[in-house]
């Protein structure tokens, strides 16, 4: 599990800054990994190679909801008891908007927070599978992050534009 914490503006304006938590076992990695053609890793290199920010966005944004949740004595839920996902709520927030931002801008931040959303068993196998990719595609230096220029929060356009 990883708790992010992220300064945002809540709707009244006020600067706030929450812990946020994330957190993905095996099985919950698998089916995530099983949602892209040919793999999470596969996806995301070819997507980072292509410049593709549009899949991209679908990588992280799917991780970000998948993994979002909340830490409960110790337990973690991730579905509201009218079972409502929580990460519906997560994702209407500014606090979700600098996530992806954060998350988009370098592939060790991505890194960091995969990797930190996944139990020790997971992570061991993602990291070598990520080094291993990374090792066969070194010839390319395309890495898994969307270019945004030097703006420290950029435009809709610069993350949308392909």
């Amino acid at each position: 599990m990883i708790v992010k914490t992220i300064p945002y503006h809540d709707l009244d304006g006020d600067l706030r800054e929450d812990s946020f938590y994330f957190s993905m076992n095996e099985t919950q990695f698998a089916r995530v990994n099983a949602m892209f053609p040919g793999g999470l890793q596969n996806f995301a290199m070819k997507a980072a190679k292509d410049k593709n920010a549009n899949d991209m966005f679908k990588v992280i944004d799917t991780l970000v909801r998948e993994a979002y949740g909340e830490r409960v004595d110790n337990g973690f839920v991730k579905v509201a008891p009218n079972g409502q996902k929580l990460s519906d709520f997560f994702i209407n927030t500014e606090a979700y908007d600098n996530l992806m931002i954060e998350l988009m801008k370098s592939e060790d931040n991505l890194m960091g927070f995969l990797t930190g959303c996944l139990n020790a068993n997971a992570r061991e196998r993602v990291q070598s599978e990520f080094a291993r990719l990374k090792e066969e595609n070194k010839n390319n230096p395309a890495i898994m992050a969307v270019p945004v220029g030097n703006t420290e929060k950029p435009s809709l356009s610069e993350i949308t534009e392909k």
